[in-house]
């Protein structure tokens, strides 16, 4: 046997059972039916799904969002790094939302592009994504107290404007009071005057009432005999303690008052237990409001002291999803800076089905085309160019999915010109070979020969391409274009494949195929 036949033999063996083995993942998942996922474990899919070739936002749909931080309210030293540790957060957030590779870059100095394929609920994803989550614990005032506070609030309010009525007399006599009634321990306002109630509490006489250190907060929605309400609380300004002190944050079900409530269950750190439980050893009998983006989620009334580190944040008749959602912002932490987003897009998952389609059948369509050509034209080497083509399709996508690189529309435009790049150095190879037969050469110098002179020209032609290709991932990845990306890393592993394809595999099969046999004639 020729010196480096077994070697070669084996590389051939181990590349093919090590793609065939990466490849049989995406298969596996391909394959399966909507029942036998709904059988398989949560874990079982992520595993299966983590090994299979991934598509791309274009192919299998998802969401697109291009994010703009807001660092307007922040000094100079934290506006410095806030774009990055926004990109921090939003990686943990995402992460922990379940998006299967996500893509998440930083544009510029202060925008975020991020990609979510998969994603179909645009509105729970920009929730995540867009939340603040800047979570504190603030202590409410007494009962009595603001309500000595509003009707302060409600005298000045009468003289200081000439108010509008709008259906009752109480209005023209209590305008503000009128707006509020009570329900259980709380003050409440039906939300459609909840601008007007705004509207007197920040007029100036108003605002010259207001205790120092205090401010009314909102509450969460509620709704009484079918009207929708919201509490308002008059609590400090300064938290007692904040986001920084969670260290965990689980969804639970049922509270005091709803055994089918669902809540988030807050663990803290241990730091923050003996602050915790200073504060509430010192304020037993007050209520203590959880304030998350400046909104009230809860404000229980503590009862002793809570040496634990445990806390529980009430989400009233809100649905399991969105208190697993803010469980995720609470773990992942809050936002630097406010995020808004400046541009969105979505593509539904018929329409990237409908581009797989396309895709697969303009691959299939060039794939034969070529190997009838190749097949016509040289005979049975065109064979041996045809095995070296599927074997090229299948290394690509396995090193695709084994490096968990995505397979986009783009990618699929990078594959079929791998393709041709494939066949291209094939037809060099067996030009050279036809050449060395018209010299009167044997099959075997011809073979050799043929190789020996193919091999500088090929490796020239794939390495400037592969430089080309380069440059295209690295434009594509610094200015956050994924399509640029993809064609430039799917071109690039086709490159590298096709070389061995072209070079190793159809030689070991020549050498295989003529080493005993010493044949006088080569079908090329």
């Amino acid at each position: 046997m020729r010196r480096g036949l077994r070697w070669r033999i084996l590389i051939v063996f181990m590349a093919i059972g090590l793609a065939g083995w990466q490849f049989s993942y995406t298969v596996r998942l391909g394959r399966l039916t909507p029942e036998q996922k709904l059988t398989m474990t949560e874990e079982e899919m992520k595993q299966l799904n983590k090994k299979a070739l991934h598509l791309g936002l274009d192919l299998q749909g998802g969401m697109h969002l291009v994010l703009e931080v807001d660092k307007s309210k922040l000094s100079p030293d934290e506006a410095k790094d806030a774009t990055n540790r926004v990109l921090e957060v939003l990686r943990n957030r995402i992460d922990q939302f379940g998006v299967f590779e996500p893509t998440i870059q930083k544009q510029g100095t202060d925008r975020i592009a991020v990609q979510l394929p998969g994603v179909l609920d645009r509105q729970r994803a920009k929730d995540v994504i867009g939340k603040t989550a800047q979570l504190e614990f603030r202590l409410v005032e007494s009962a009595l107290k603001t309500q000595r506070l509003l009707e302060a609030i409600d005298r000045v309010v009468m003289s200081a404007e000439s108010v509008a009525v709008e259906d009752t007399l109480d209005y023209t006599v209590r305008p503000l009071l009128s707006l509020i009634r009570r329900h259980r321990a709380d003050f409440v306002v039906d939300d459609r005057y909840r601008s007007t109630f705004n509207k007197y509490t920040s007029l100036p006489e108003a605002a010259r009432l207001m205790p120092e250190g205090q401010e009314f907060l909102w509450g969460q929605e509620t709704y009484i005999e079918g009207r929708k309400f919201r509490p308002i609380y008059l609590v400090r300004k300064d938290p007692e303690l904040t986001g920084a002190a969670i260290v965990d944050a689980e969804v639970g079900i049922g509270s005091s008052d709803n055994p089918n409530e669902v809540r988030v269950d807050l663990t803290m750190t241990r730091q923050a237990r003996a602050k915790w439980a200073a504060i509430t050893g010192g304020n037993v009998g007050r209520r203590l409001a959880i304030v998350l983006d400046r909104i009230v989620q809860s404000a229980p009334v503590i009862r002793e002291r809570i040496a634990s580190g445990r806390s529980q944040i009430e989400m009233g008749l809100s649905p399991l999803e969105e208190a697993k959602d803010l469980a995720i912002v609470l773990r992942a932490g809050a936002l630097p800076a406010p995020v808004k987003v400046i541009e969105e897009r979505s593509v539904g998952p018929s329409l990237g089905a409908d581009s797989i389609r396309s895709g697969v059948r303009s691959l299939v369509i060039g794939g034969v085309v070529v190997l009838l050509f190749m097949l016509v034209y040289y005979s049975v080497s065109g064979f041996v160019a045809g095995i070296a083509l599927v074997l090229n399709l299948v290394f690509v996508l396995a090193v695709l999915s084994g490096f968990r690189a995505s397979l986009s529309l783009p990618g699929m435009a990078g594959l079929v010109l791998t393709i041709g790049m494939s066949v291209d150095a094939n037809v060099l190879i067996f030009e050279r070979i036809r050449e060395e037969l018209l010299a009167g050469k044997t099959v075997r110098a011809a073979i050799d020969n043929g190789y020996s002179k193919a091999f500088r020209t090929i490796l020239d032609a794939n390495m400037t391409t592969l430089l080309a290709a380069v440059i295209l991932w690295i434009f594509g990845t610094r200015f956050a274009m994924g399509p640029v990306t993809g064609f430039a890393v799917t071109l690039s592993i086709g490159i590298v494949c096709s070389f061995f394809t072209a070079i190793v595999v159809t030689r070991v099969i020549f050498d295989v195929a003529t080493l005993k046999r010493q044949p006088k004639k080569l079908l090329i």
